[in-house]
């Protein structure tokens, strides 16, 4: 019986959006669901992090990482799970607020950066690149990718190379682990202007 932890990373405010449809999950999964919530002020990587220590606490057979301002279709667990994928996301626009790309990624040939994947329709894999958010991974993958789980890379002047995401999507696939997304159950991506 799966048992699925949604996980939510957040600097101390969740899209309206988001609880509605985290109710609406929690009820539609109930008894086999358990909600974290993850507010942290650290750096990204440092939150997703706490967000695995606290899933490995639980009985859960699934970690579903979903960000605060990211609004998933009904039924994307459910149809998440149905594919018993060790690794699939349900992917987010590349830009928020625009629903022209998705973070759906593919390797460029020479190793050196990231490319749009296309088609961005139905399932893709077994060698994506994609976003935290909305992603469900099995248990036992934190078992071939240690902690910590999440890293951002850097060069040697300190400009940031490599997102946490992007880092853990290449260390599945460097453990074997195929990383897949289901274009078809893209994410809204809330955007919050403060004036």
């Amino acid at each position: 019986m799966n048992r699925v932890c949604i996980s939510i990373a957040t600097k101390q405010s969740i899209d309206a959006q988001t609880v509605l449809w985290l109710l609406q999950a929690f009820v539609q999964l109930a008894p086999e669901v358990e909600v974290s919530i993850v507010a942290n002020s650290m750096p990204l990587q440092h939150a997703r992090c706490e967000q695995v220590k606290h899933f490995l606490t639980t009985r859960c057979t699934h970690i579903f990482l979903l960000d605060s301002d990211c609004v998933p279709q009904e039924q994307t667990i459910q149809k998440l799970l149905a594919y018993d994928l060790d690794i699939v996301s349900a992917p987010h626009p590349a830009v928020k607020g625009y629903e022209t790309g998705l973070m759906v990624l593919d390797r460029k040939e020479d190793g050196h950066g990231y490319i749009q994947h296309y088609p961005l329709e139905g399932l893709q894999g077994p060698d994506v690149v994609v976003g935290c958010a909305g992603l469900l991974i099995k248990r036992h993958v934190f078992d071939l990718i240690k902690n910590p789980w999440f890293t951002c890379c850097y060069d040697k002047q300190g400009f940031l190379t490599k997102t946490e995401d992007f880092d853990f999507c290449d260390r599945a696939r460097a453990a074997g682990i195929a990383v897949w997304t289901d274009c078809s159950l893209v994410q809204q991506h809330k955007v919050a202007i403060t004036i």
